[in-house]
């Protein structure tokens, strides 16, 4: 794997939040580098994105950043065009493999959701072409559990910290303007450059470790492994020994192991029912000692940390840090081989479908894969075309109708009409109105959804509304300790969200004008009448959990 790397992208995200599906990107940053890891020239992006106005934004996150609004205005791009320039960087070379420092767990999920969003393929760019993922901090918790004197350990309160700003501090690298996106880019880069040059070895081992196919082959063998995971304390060096026993039958890139640290007798014991209820029940809610802690998930397409034992040999120093005793894990091992119907339990016992979402945002991964259909309709949006009254070309979706476009599909009707609606207003609803490129149905729904994000009770999670807003901006100016450029942050910030909420409410009325006039001749299109007829087929199957989207 590690020689087939002919590129990588490293980026950094700064976003208006902390949900990858509700939030989005306003600054994004990053640096293409040869395999010897230097800057190639003329391979960097640097983008700032102008705020959707259906992104309700944090006051945290622009305390934390100090980002300008004024700035985004000035210099921001509609976040449908980001997308696409974030794609073809990712794309531009064969090989490439996209990194970051804590990737994984967020910016390559806010990367999805919004090229989900912005009607590009979700995941094309992370494996098409010879195209595959990693995350640095994974290296950096391979480094600490595994060859822990390589590098210097920051502590603070009493706890080791694996933060970029402290890893870096500690090692020497200099990181000036934190939580600026390319400067976290570049001390993430020093830090790559730090282990690479201090275990090549091991540096070539954990970028082999984004090859699904080896991971696959690894785990196959259904063998005990030594594996890496966050989740294992860091008093134990985030180390552990697993057995893969099967793999998830919703979520085909998925495994379960079971950790050889705990004694399996109880759980080679539970009924599948008995195990999922110990799985799936709040720890406050199940009885002392009823909590299974022991199965843990590789998941073969975020690059697992798990190699061969071999890893270990002649390191008691680790073996003890982590409390592995190898004859006892052994034992374990044997134990589960010789239970033939535990497997069977296990899958029984992971059988599940994604709960329905609240929201089509939501729906990246519980509506199911982008059948061709819908993705050659989705591309067709992103076409450059000269639209009457604009002046060179623009993205067809400025100009598409949902309505129609949505209905020359039937797969799922619901969630290609919203997501074009709400890409083509988000982006560019100016342009919409001030050259009448939109009808009357769609600026209703348009203002529904709008009206629903800012002024409704939603309980979307890590999604806001105007009142959260105001309690959290006052929260955030009681208790921080601000400079100049996060207060003016703050004010900045503020005046955007009045100017939105002014925005809505003066959309509210035109659309309420509209409505008026042209309801009756509106409902009787038929593609208004199908997407209507299947909204109320979803809403006759909501529920208090979530809303079904399929039609």
């Amino acid at each position: 794997m590690a020689g087939r790397i002919q590129r990588l992208c490293v980026f950094d995200t700064e976003t208006t939040g902390l949900s990858a599906h509700h939030d989005q990107i306003v600054q994004f940053a990053g640096v293409g580098l040869d395999p010897e890891l230097n800057i190639i020239p003329g391979d960097e992006i640097v983008l700032d994105v102008l705020m959707r106005p259906d992104v309700v934004p944090s006051p945290g996150a622009f305390a934390v950043t100090g980002i300008s609004i004024s700035h985004l205005m000035q210099h921001g791009i509609p976040e449908f065009e980001a997308a696409g320039h974030i794609r073809n960087w990712f794309m531009r070379q064969e090989g490439t493999n996209i990194t970051g420092y804590n990737t994984q767990r967020f910016d390559d999920e806010v990367i999805r959701n919004t090229f989900y969003r912005n009607m590009i393929d979700p995941y094309q760019h992370e494996w098409d072409k010879g195209n595959s993922r990693s995350d640095i901090l994974r290296l950096v918790t391979m480094v600490f559990a595994l060859r822990p004197e390589m590098l210097r350990w920051p502590l603070k309160d009493g706890r080791y910290s694996m933060k970029l700003g402290e890893m870096c501090r500690e090692n020497g690298i200099s990181l000036d303007n934190a939580h600026d996106a390319r400067f976290d880019v570049m001390a993430t880069i020093e830090l790559m450059r730090l282990v690479r040059k201090a275990n090549p070895r091991l540096w070539d081992h954990f970028l082999s470790l984004g090859d699904k196919v080896q991971i696959q082959n690894l785990v196959n063998q259904r063998k005990p492994l030594a594996m890496v995971d966050p989740f294992f304390s860091r008093e134990q060096g985030h180390l552990s020994i697993v057995l893969p026993i099967i793999y998830d039958l919703s979520v085909k890139t998925k495994m379960y192991a079971v950790d050889l640290r705990e004694d399996p007798t109880e759980l080679l014991s539970l009924e599948p029912s008995e195990i999922r209820r110990r799985m799936f029940t709040k720890v406050s809610d199940l009885g002392e000692g009823e909590g299974i802690s022991s199965i843990r998930s590789i998941s073969t397409n975020k690059q697992p940390m798990v190699t061969e034992l071999s890893v270990l040999r002649g390191r008691d120093d680790l073996t003890r840090r982590a409390g592995i005793d190898m004859e006892r894990c052994l034992k374990h091992a044997t134990m589960i081989d010789a239970d033939k119907g535990f497997r069977e339990r296990l899958q029984q016992a992971f059988i599940s479908d994604f709960d329905p979402p609240e929201d089509v945002y939501e729906g990246i991964y519980s509506l199911g894969m982008i059948g061709r259909d819908e993705h050659n309709l989705r591309s067709r949006t992103r076409r450059l075309i000269s639209i009457p009254g604009f002046e060179g070309q623009r993205p067809e979706i400025i100009a598409t109708d949902p309505h129609e476009l949505s209905t020359m599909q039937s797969r799922d009707r619901l969630r290609m009409f919203e997501l074009t609606l709400r890409a083509k207003w988000a982006n560019y609803g100016d342009e919409v109105m001030g050259y009448n490129k939109f009808t009357p149905a769609e600026i209703g729904e348009w203002v529904k959804h709008l009206d629903r994000r800012w002024f409704s009770d939603h309980n979307l999670k890590n999604c806001s509304n105007l009142e959260r807003f105001t309690t959290a901006l006052a929260e955030v100016k009681a208790s921080v300790a601000m400079d100049a450029t996060q207060e003016k942050a703050l004010e900045e910030l503020e005046a955007h969200v009045m100017s939105t909420v002014t925005l809505v409410d003066g959309l509210k009325s035109i659309s309420a004008d509209l409505q008026e006039n042209a309801l009756a001749q509106e409902s009787l299109r038929t593609e208004v009448g199908i997407i209507d007829s299947d909204r109320k087929s979803r809403e006759a199957r909501g529920s208090s959990d979530g809303v079904d989207y399929q039609p």
